[in-house]
């Protein structure tokens, strides 16, 4: 059963994996099993395990749908062991170190003299993305330069995050990846690199 410690978080007791204790503001991973995992654990398979949000038909929420909770303990430190050289046959794969697919896009004017705000929504495949990076825009094989105006993940606040955090990490949907230039050409399918 989990107690409040002495910062007034929950603690589930000790990770079966790493031995930390299950601390978490909102939302703790229980696998299969019944074994809860810590959300450090957690993020180090998420790129294997995307994380998903699906609206079921008649609701209005979006409900989560985490794959990780399927595996067991075992599976998951499989998954652990696998983790780095998927990392780097992703990473072969593309040659870069964050890969960011947009699924889908919105523009927003801004005025006469200022340029429109492009909102993407899609998933980081892997790696990390931060407001102000500098990225290149992959289309159908020519690629244009970007700077990432912001960053706005979704449902943070089942994630345990501050809500102000700024960072698309591998294997998390994003509500927003936003830009703000004149003439940017970008669409579904497109692939936003970093590195």
């Amino acid at each position: 059963m989990a107690k409040k410690n002495d910062k007034g978080r929950f603690d589930n007791g000790p990770c079966p994996v790493c031995g930390r204790a299950v601390v978490s503001l909102n939302h703790i991973t229980k696998l299969a099993d019944g074994k809860e995992v810590c959300p450090d654990c957690v993020s180090k398979i998420r790129v294997m395990y995307p994380l998903e949000y699906v609206k079921k038909k008649g609701k209005k929420k979006l409900e989560r749908q985490d794959p990780i909770e399927k595996l067991t303990l075992d599976e998951f430190r499989a998954a652990m062991e696998r983790t780095p050289e998927y990392l780097e046959d992703l990473r072969a794969k593309y040659g870069h170190n964050a890969v960011y697919k947009v699924e889908s896009i919105k523009m927003f004017p801004r005025g006469w003299f200022r340029p429109p705000f492009i909102c993407t929504t899609g998933r980081v495949i892997f790696g990390y993305f931060d407001m102000n990076d500098e990225v290149e825009v992959v289309r159908k094989g020519a690629s244009f330069k970007a700077k990432i105006y912001d960053i706005v993940r979704e449902n943070v606040e089942e994630k345990g995050m501050d809500a102000w955090v700024r960072r698309g990490e591998g294997g998390y949907p994003l509500r927003w990846m936003v830009f703000s230039q004149k003439d940017l050409l970008i669409g579904p399918g497109d692939l936003i690199v970093k590195g």
